[in-house]
């Protein structure tokens, strides 16, 4: 999280312009509360980005600083701390959970995410000590998802999930994000893209539940990598899929299908 002029902004991706930072803008933070959709937008400074060939909302890291959450109420102070020393991890406190005394879930962040993470959180969910159910989920689709997909659909996509659970009568979202910081560069420029509609394959993850998700995949036979910034996308499993509006892009390092701008949705 990024402040700037009074407001807090949500720092997306890891590539960032030179004395820029992409980030969207999400919180009042003199008034702590969340930005109406129309308040957003009038904050919102966008710019042609050639290094990605798109246009993303931009925020000057001069007068900008991060913003070091602290918990909201004795509860997420006690979920964070039994977490951290389950996981044996620090976990970044980010969302409406940060700033706000009525919140539906506990957002956290990992940092440096690695597979030992991940098989850690994987155990004490199938060991029924981080607790899931159905209910945890329609919520969770209801607030963020209805408008892109059906309730079936996102239900398949998180079958299996290990970012979403209960503890202590809290629902906590849990992210996990390979990088420990972003980079002021472009790393991995886009050299030309269109966008495609149709069928993908995902034959298997490459970073199963960790951010930047990145699978091994075919597109009309053609190997690809289908990689994205969505938590939603993070923990696909192998198997058909549709894509709609997603950008296939050609890069230094490959061939890449990001359904980020569009929609992902199971073939079943």
């Amino acid at each position: 999280m990024l402040i700037h002029r009074g407001f807090v902004y949500i720092v997306k991706g890891y590539q960032h312009p030179e004395g820029y930072a992409v980030a969207y803008p999400r919180y009042n933070l003199l008034l702590r509360c969340k930005l109406e959709p129309h308040e957003a937008h009038v904050l919102v400074k966008s710019a042609y980005w050639d290094c990605i060939k798109q246009h993303v909302p931009m925020v000057p890291i001069t007068g900008s600083y991060g913003y070091r959450s602290t918990c909201t109420s004795s509860i997420v102070c006690e979920v964070k701390s039994t977490l951290e020393a389950l996981l044996d991890v620090e976990l970044y406190l980010t969302g409406s959970a940060s700033f706000l005394e009525n919140y539906n879930d506990v957002d956290f962040v990992i940092y440096g995410a690695t597979e030992d993470v991940v098989a850690k959180t994987k155990k004490l969910v199938e060991t029924g000590v981080l607790k899931k159910n159905e209910s945890m989920l329609v919520n969770e689709y209801t607030r963020k998802h209805s408008f892109s997909m059906g309730l079936a659909d996102y239900l398949y996509l998180k079958k299996s999930t290990i970012l979403h659970f209960m503890l202590l009568g809290v629902h906590v979202n849990l992210k996990l994000v390979q990088y420990k910081f972003g980079y002021t560069e472009c790393t991995d420029p886009v050299l030309d893209f269109k966008l495609v509609t149709g069928k993908i394959r995902v034959l298997k993850p490459m970073n199963p539940h960790i951010i930047p998700a990145r699978y091994e995949a075919l597109l009309n036979d053609r190997s690809v990598v289908l990689e994205s910034l969505r938590e939603v996308y993070s923990e696909l499993e192998p198997g058909d899929y549709y894509i709609q509006n997603a950008r296939l892009e050609v890069r230094r390092s490959g061939l890449y299908v990001v359904p980020d701008s569009g929609v992902l949705l199971p073939l079943r």
